[in-house]
């Protein structure tokens, strides 16, 4: 996976802020111009023409074929390409953003002696392009990261941190069916164009509920709440009750939410901002148990 830089100076410097979801703004597209340019003039990309056709095929705009040899054809391609990227549709914009990753990005190398050379890998070169979305995505606060070639619905930098934890204890195999619960909260929640929040916040839930039945069995639990209500008094394992409470908490919310389940409609709204929350919430629910149910081994006294 591509080491993707901190974001600038200009990002960070706002502090908490709305994101910008459903939409590639101008200014975006003009910053995606510059490293379009700054990819060409490295020749990590051919040339204008195939930034061109390839927009001109996204935008399902009829093909031009230009001839690279002419200058005056070449600056044609140039100026088609930016006025196709001016008008494609935001959607349409991010799947640029992939193909410019997957499909225009290229090896560099050359031929001696009837030998070639590599000069600098295409995956090499698609780290760079990572990069450079990655860094443009923070700049222009957009409400997507590029990772391992895909646009994918960010969250915070806190949601990001703590559900990579909760992804990685999930690899225990008693937890495959919080797993399985989980990756699907993530897809909902990540899904670009129609995000599902009420199902986002349904699998999270369910996934600390599988997770809870999986690491304490003796609990016999047949709901998330029951075993808020095990956690609470059991002397099984050490759970403060004020902790125990937030379980109940994000189980009523899964059982009222609007739309959420049961039929619930007096919840409120599973909202971006709130699915976010649940995602975090039940990801350190996760880790916790996990850490409740494997205590430290106590010190051996000789």
């Amino acid at each position: 996976m591509t080491n993707l830089p901190d974001a600038p100076f200009s990002a960070r410097n706002r502090g908490a802020h709305r994101q910008i979801d459903l939409d590639f703004p101008i200014t975006a597209k003009i910053g995606l111009s510059h490293l379009l340019l700054d990819l060409i003039n490295r020749d990590f990309i051919s040339n204008w023409t195939t930034v061109a056709n390839e927009l001109q095929r996204i935008a399902r705009i009829p093909p031009i074929e230009y001839e690279t040899s002419k200058v005056a054809s070449y600056q044609l391609a140039k100026k088609h390409a930016q006025e196709a990227l001016g008008v494609l549709h935001w959607d349409k914009t991010y799947d640029f953003c992939e193909r410019l990753y997957s499909y225009l990005a290229k090896e560099i190398g050359y031929n001696q002696y009837d030998e070639y050379h590599v000069v600098t890998s295409k995956s090499e070169v698609q780290a760079f392009i990572a990069s450079g979305l990655q860094r443009l995505f923070a700049e222009e606060e957009l409400a997507f990261e590029f990772k391992d070639g895909l646009v994918l619905r960010r969250g915070r930098r806190h949601t990001v941190d703590i559900t990579t934890r909760a992804q990685v204890v999930l690899g225990d195999s008693r937890l495959l069916g919080a797993r399985k619960h989980y990756d699907k909260a993530m897809k909902f929640f990540r899904e670009r164009t129609n995000p599902d929040y009420e199902n986002c916040v349904k699998e999270a839930v369910c996934a600390v509920e599988a997770a809870g039945k999986a690491l304490f069995p003796t609990a016999k639990a047949t709901t998330l709440g029951d075993l808020a209500k095990w956690l609470g008094n059991t002397k099984e394992v050490t759970v403060p009750k004020t902790l125990a409470q937030i379980t109940t908490a994000i189980y009523a919310y899964r059982s009222g939410g609007q739309g959420v389940g049961h039929g619930g409609a007096e919840g409120g709204a599973a909202t971006a901002e709130v699915a976010e929350y649940v995602l975090a919430v039940c990801a350190s629910q996760i880790i916790y148990f996990v850490d409740v149910s494997n205590p430290p081994e106590s010190d051996v006294v000789f």
